[in-house]
């Protein structure tokens, strides 16, 4: 009597019969590791520029330069220059050059010299004139180099008012103030820089440059 054959299970080689092997599986575990590290670091990322993207919205200055020959405020004629900062966060100003039909000037009276007087009046003895003759119009001045400029507030560069004494230099200096122009660079609280010429938008930079002109002293 022939005897039945033996049932003999079989294993099916490694990879084959819809099996991983043990190597593929630990692959496969690896490479979603990998995946799941990058994508949250790619997300970590995102947040974090974000995030500084927020701040550096929330400190960022913007400086303005504006003339004006009337002052609202006491109803009188009075020319004055201000470099304001309309910006939402403050501005160290590094540097501040005013120039009057395209050449720099050091001070208001230098200003005035170039703009006002009579070719060849000695400084110094305008300065003592003015400063005798118009007692009751002093000219007020300041620097902005060298500021920290809150969110909103500004410095008066000068401040001339009218009255009978000053009054032709006054109207000349009113007809002058519309060849002045500025050129300025400054920086946010995250040490963003920016230089501007106050006619078109500022341009971010690494760092301020060294001013190659002196700055504006009032």
């Amino acid at each position: 009597m022939a005897s039945e054959p033996e049932n003999k299970e079989t294993e099916a080689p490694a990879g084959k019969g819809g099996r991983l092997s043990k190597d593929t599986l630990n692959l496969i575990i690896a490479a979603c590791a990998v995946l799941i590290s990058a994508a949250s670091f790619v997300a970590t990322y995102l947040q974090s520029d974000a995030a500084y993207r927020q701040v550096k919205a929330e400190t960022w200055p913007y400086l303005q330069l504006s003339s004006s020959n009337y002052d609202m405020g006491s109803d009188s004629k009075v020319i004055s220059l201000n470099l304001e900062n309309a910006g939402v966060g403050p501005a160290a100003v590094k540097s501040f050059t005013l120039y009057y039909d395209k050449q720099p000037v050091e001070t208001v009276w230098h200003l005035l010299l170039a703009c006002c007087t009579d070719e060849g009046t000695d400084r110094m003895t305008f300065v003592q004139a003015y400063i005798d003759g118009s007692p009751e119009a002093p000219i007020i001045t300041s620097g902005a180099s060298g500021q920290i400029m809150p969110s909103g507030n500004g410095a008066g560069l000068f401040i001339m008012p009218r009255d009978a004494s000053n009054a032709e230099l006054w109207e000349r200096l009113d007809k002058a103030r519309h060849k002045l122009e500025g050129r300025a660079c400054y920086c946010s609280l995250l040490e963003e820089c920016y230089m501007t010429d106050f006619k078109s938008d500022p341009v971010e930079v690494k760092m301020c440059p060294a001013n190659p002109h002196k700055n504006y002293n009032g």
